[in-house]
Formats: structure tokens, C-alpha cells, sequence
């Protein structure tokens, strides 16, 4: 918000937001209440008009009132702590039931990867607001007010004045970069959270419309190896697979090869393959206000890369381990090149699919909060 910032990293030198933000705001109070980012509405100067706030510091505000900053740290802490606690958990899951594969199978599977790319992005967005929260809480210097920017009313001192030692390590680690303004950075980072969010929207998709029904779609030989293994003779086991070839499919419970096996396989999978796009789903709508991006463009056809980019590293995974990340990608199991080569083409233009939904998504978060931000500026101008 132009109207809070004194001395902002975001100003141009040109422009001076002091000049005219004192007589409207009260800027030397640095006990300022949280409020969400406000709209380009309500007297307010829009996107265009002057430089738009940084998707950094988007992705650390919720647009919402009733999830002021301090709220928000706490709701990302708890996130961050669970994804910690599951991934942990996953792993061990996923060490026990696929211990006939490598190790190194590991790092190219998609569902840890894109696993891996949530807990990162929540990770980021976490420390900033936790260290803006406790500075806070923290400093009683009123004189900081003039030397830190500020955003959503709560300040965050300059980590430049903090020199020598650890702690001015660690502040500055932690802190959001030096340059937020740069179109770089910012095309960056949209694109790591853009690329988190599809890749883990992808995940879910994959797995409960493809894989479990390639996985049910093996009954007949699924009964001719188990009943090779109980000892029953070939014969026996032909009659048993040529009548289950015929026999109309005895329909299961939804969901029934999963259950039964106990808490913890189903949890597991549950958060591998469903929790983490529940959360970014709630991460779009109710914990940033990241905007829709302009450069629409270099979003789609980044995502086009980075699927794949995944591709080749899975390639490279099968050439070192010897076992495919999807079935699919395996000829033998699908029957032909032409055949791998189909779903691969549709793994990849999946993403721009599932794109198009956090678009949507996005835009129902901003309608729902344009009014209420147009209001929220029009008080603020008239205080």
C-alpha cells in the first residue's frame, strides 16, 4: 500500500510515497494493526498506474480481514509442520513398500517431487512473516518506523542494520530479496509456485484416474500368480483365470483395496496423493493474495518445459535404475512406443489443463475479495 510505505525498498527513486502518503496516513505509528492488501480500487492507484506489489510479498499476505499476519504465521506454521511431519512418514512408507526397487528410484518419482515442491514453497513463505511477526513483537523502537518498509501495517526493520554475527546471517537468509521489484526475480519465484501448485494438482489426477485403474484393471493375473503361489496346479489356475475372464466383475467397495490394510498405508497414500493439492488449494484462496499473472504466456509454456524437464529426468531414472516413475512410460506395459509416446504427449499438455484450474481458482479468490478491498482502501483514504 503506497499510503504505508516510508522509505520502501519498492519506490523508485524517482517517485517519493512520503510526499504524499503523511497527510492521509498515520505512518509514524509503527503499532499498526494487520490489514489484508488492498485492490487497485476505492481512489487507489491501480497496477498500472504505479508498480504493483511483488508477488514476494503476495505470497506472505492474505487478502482476507479475518487472517491478519500473526493469524497467518501461526496457519503456516501448522502447515509446515504437518507437510514436515508427512513427508517424514511418506518416505518411511514408501522405503517399506517399494524396498525392491533402489534407493535412487526414489528421486525420480513424481508424487515425492512434486512432495518435495510444496514443503519448499511453504517453507519460503514461511520465515518471512514468522520474522516480520517476531520483530514486531520484539522491537519497541519507534525510530525504526522510518527505516523499514512496510506492508499490510506490520514494519519489517532493514537486515542491513543488523551487522556481524549469526543472528545478521540468519536475518538475512531469512529475509525476502534485496531487489523485490526486479521482473526476474518475481517471473521466478511465480513460476516455482505456479509450477508447485500444478505439479501437485497433476499428482492427484495421475494417480487416482490412472493409476488405480491400471492397477484394478490386472485382476486375471492377479488370480493366476496367486493362486501359482498357493500351490494350486496349472490347470486349477487357467479354469480360474479363463472364468474371471468371462464372469461378469464382481464389483468391490469404492476405495476397498486401500482399506483394511491398516492406518497407515492409507494415510500415507491419502497425503501423498491427495493432501498436498488440498492444501495449495487452500493456499491460493485464503493464504495469499498472489494476483492473476500478466504474462500468462511464459506460465503456460513454462509449464510445458518443466513437464518435460520431468520427462527427461524420468528417462534418466529408468536408465539408472532400471524401473520406470509410471507404468506408462514402461513399453512393456503399455505395448508400444507409440503407445508411451501418447502419454507422455498427454502428461505434458496436462499441466497447461490443470493451469487453467488454478487460474479459475485464483479469479474466485479475487472477486470475492475486490469489493471488500475497495472498501477496506476508501476507509483507509478517509481516516
Amino acid at each position: 500500500l503506497g499510503h504505508r510505505y516510508c522509505r520502501s525498498r519498492l519506490s523508485s527513486p524517482r517517485i517519493s510515497f512520503c510526499a504524499w502518503a503523511t497527510p492521509i496516513a498515520r505512518a509514524r505509528d509503527c503499532k499498526m494493526s494487520s490489514t489484508p492488501l488492498l485492490a487497485g480500487a476505492g481512489g487507489l492507484p491501480g497496477p498500472r498506474v504505479m508498480q504493483d506489489h511483488p508477488v514476494f510479498l503476495r505470497a506472505s499476505h492474505s487478502p482476507w480481514r479475518c487472517i491478519p499476519q500473526n493469524v497467518l504465521v501461526v496457519l503456516r506454521g501448522i502447515v509446515l509442520a504437518y507437510l514436515t511431519a508427512t513427508s517424514a512418514m511418506i518416505m518411511h512408507y514408501k522405503l517399506t513398500e517399494e524396498s525392491d526397487k533402489p534407493l535412487a528410484h526414489h528421486l525420480f518419482d513424481f508424487s515425492l517431487i512434486s512432495q518435495a515442491l510444496v514443503l519448499v514453497y511453504h517453507l519460503i513463505t514461511f520465515v518471512s512473516p514468522l520474522q516480520r511477526t517476531i520483530n514486531l513483537a520484539t522491537s519497541a523502537d519507534v525510530s525504526l518506523c522510518s527505516q523499514s518498509w512496510t506492508f499490510t501495517h506490520l514494519y519489517y526493520p532493514d537486515p542491513d542494520d543488523n551487522e556481524g554475527g549469526i543472528e545478521s546471517w540468519i536475518i538475512k537468509a531469512m529475509s525476502l530479496p534485496r531487489n523485490m521489484a526486479s521482473p526476474r526475480k518475481q517471473a521466478y519465484f511465480s513460476m516455482f509456485y505456479t509450477t508447485a501448485a500444478v505439479f501437485a494438482f497433476m499428482n492427484s489426477n495421475i494417480y487416482w484416474f490412472i493409476t488405480r485403474q491400471h492397477e484394478a484393471a490386472a485382476g486375471p493375473d492377479t488370480l493366476l500368480v496367486a493362486a501359482a503361489a498357493t500351490g494350486t496346479d496349472f490347470l486349477t489356475a487357467s479354469v480360474l483365470t479363463t472364468n474371471a475372464s468371462t464372469m461378469a466383475p464382481i464389483p468391490d467397495a469404492p476405495f476397498s483395496d486401500l482399506f483394511g490394510e491398516g492406518w497407515f498405508n492409507i494415510f500415507a497414500i491419502v497425503n501423498l496423493h491427495g493432501a498436498t493439492s488440498v492444501i495449495m488449494v487452500l493456499e491460493m484462496l485464503l493464504c495469499n493474495s498472489i494476483k492473476l499473472p500478466l504474462a500468462l504466456g511464459f506460465h503456460f509454456f513454462g509449464l510445458l518445459f518443466n513437464s518435460g524437464l520431468y520427462l527427461a529426468w524420468a528417462a534418466l531414472g529408468k536408465a539408472v535404475t532400471g524401473s520406470s516413475p509410471f507404468f506408462w512410460l514402461d513399453e512393456a506395459e503399455v505395448g508400444s512406443k507409440e503407445a508411451v509416446i501418447a502419454y507422455c504427449i498427454g502428461f505434458v499438455l496436462l499441466s497447461p489443463v490443470m493451469y487453467t484450474m488454478m487460474l479459475g481458482l485464483v479469479g474466485i479468490r479475487q472477486g470475492l475479495t475486490k469489493s471488500r478491498g475497495g472498501g477496506g482502501a476508501q476507509e483507509t483514504l478517509d481516516s
